[in-house]
């Protein structure tokens, strides 16, 4: 968030699963770059080599549980992330 703005964290309970929601009021995410978030070594940052996303997907899959994300441009973003409870 180059400009502020406030990041919320919180955690929730849902059918079985224990999620943790993520959002921040930053720049928000392109529409066009969406799809390839998780796609290993995609990256817009200058730093970074865009692995981070990927291993976190691949680690939450691991453990049966999923990841999503929601952006607008301008608005912000919020990930959730959600693991099964046993």
């Amino acid at each position: 968030m180059p400009d502020g703005g406030t990041l919320t964290i919180d955690a929730s309970q849902k059918k079985g699963y224990v999620c943790l929601r993520i959002e921040d009021t930053g720049t928000g995410i392109a529409p066009e770059n969406l799809d390839k978030l998780f796609e290993p070594l995609f990256t817009t940052k200058s730093k970074g080599i865009g692995l981070g996303l990927t291993v976190s997907k691949t680690l939450v899959e691991a453990n049966n549980g999923r990841i999503s994300v929601k952006s607008e441009v301008g608005k912000g973003t919020e990930f959730v992330v959600c693991l099964p409870k046993s």
